[in-house]
């Protein structure tokens, strides 16, 4: 697999995905201390900036070790940091990859996540050569289910014991896998 750092920027239509740390902290700190986005990804909400730092850091960190990718997503128009996406964890072994997305509520809509997701799911699949993608979505967040239903994802038969009971699984797999032949 190729060496992480060299994957950023992104661009999809609207939206710029680069390093957390090409934002403010204050930036992330906002996103990351917010309840509602923190919901989305059933994580704790950030209590104060200094935890949001280290976040940073050791995502970046990760991201250098070939662990994860994390971007921080700026919708250009509006040159306002919205989000964080990540490929995490990364089984390079079985070329499955997890999603996270936490994205201000306001923009939590069928195309926004369309345009977020399906950039981001065929970048995983042609440039990481994953085969299987997942993401955990809230029980009640039928504007990323109606998205992920439009691209392709499926619900998926849920086997971990530890499993938030209020997020449902979705599935994507990469309809064709060309192997070269061996020997070439």
């Amino acid at each position: 697999m190729e060496q992480f750092e060299k994957y950023h920027p992104i661009m999809t239509p609207r939206f710029t995905f680069d390093w957390l740390t090409v934002a403010t902290v204050k930036d992330v700190f906002a996103i990351r201390h917010d309840p509602a986005i923190a919901a989305q990804a059933n994580r704790p909400a950030d209590a104060d900036i200094n935890q949001t730092v280290t976040f940073i850091s050791q995502t970046m960190v990760a991201v250098m070790r070939n662990q994860q990718l994390t971007w921080g997503i700026t919708d250009r128009a509006e040159k306002q940091f919205v989000g964080i996406f990540a490929l995490d964890p990364i089984d390079p072994e079985s070329g499955q990859a997890g999603l996270h997305l936490e994205l201000q509520p306001a923009l939590v809509t069928p195309p926004v996540v369309n345009e977020i997701i399906g950039h981001m799911s065929a970048f995983a699949f042609a440039e990481l050569g994953l085969h299987s993608l997942t993401i955990w979505v809230p029980t009640r967040d039928a504007a990323t289910k109606d998205a992920l239903a439009a691209l392709g994802y499926k619900p998926a038969a849920n086997t971990d014991a530890s499993a938030p009971a209020d997020f449902d699984l979705y599935q994507i797999s990469r309809a064709v896998s060309i192997v070269p032949p061996a020997g070439e």
